[in-house]
């Protein structure tokens, strides 16, 4: 199994649970992940010490939502009353 996790995969923690992969940085002994847990924390967490593994998304959620790799999500303009 890969040590590299990437946006929208789900993971287990130990002591935290199962969470959501929201941002991932760096690789090998720096790769970090963001992920958002089930008591609503966000937590930053070094790979290489957090003994997280992959699991299948709960019931209800999708597997996936990943974006492509140098795309960043942009808001959309909208004007008001012309």
């Amino acid at each position: 199994m890969s040590d590299e996790f990437r946006v929208g995969e789900w993971v287990r923690h130990p002591e935290f649970g199962d969470g959501l992969v929201l941002e991932a940085r760096g690789s090998g002994d720096a790769h970090s992940v963001l992920v958002s847990f089930p008591d609503n924390s966000k937590r930053r967490l070094m790979v290489k010490f957090a003994r997280l593994s992959k699991v299948e998304p709960p019931e209800g959620h999708h597997a996936k939502v990943s974006e492509p790799e140098g795309k960043t999500r942009t808001r959309r303009k909208t004007s008001k009353g012309s």
